[in-house]
């Protein structure tokens, strides 16, 4: 048969794999949300590539019109950024 102590040893293993096995609420908690924030960043980041593939292909016209708009507001910002006094300024 088994020798006791190897009886033994080999419980405790078990029960220490079947700690590792299973994982605490917390822990549980906190892969789930991880899950779920990268899952919606991954779709948001493939909505946009796509959307930018149709735009750059002009598929949607209308999608041009408002990054055409967009980029000149940037320009814009930056324009006005750059002359400000406050940015100016020596130190």
């Amino acid at each position: 048969m088994i020798d006791p102590d190897l009886k033994t040893y080999l419980a405790e293993i078990n029960q220490n794999l079947v700690k590792l096995a299973r994982p605490s609420k917390w822990t549980a908690l906190i892969h789930g949300m991880l899950t779920g924030l990268g899952y919606v960043i991954g779709v948001a980041i493939a909505i946009a590539a796509i959307g930018w593939i149709l735009n750059f292909v002009g598929v949607i016209p209308a999608m041009k019109a408002q990054v055409d708009k967009w980029q000149q507001i940037i320009e814009q910002t930056q324009q006005q950024y750059k002359t400000s006094p406050i940015n100016n300024q020596k130190k």
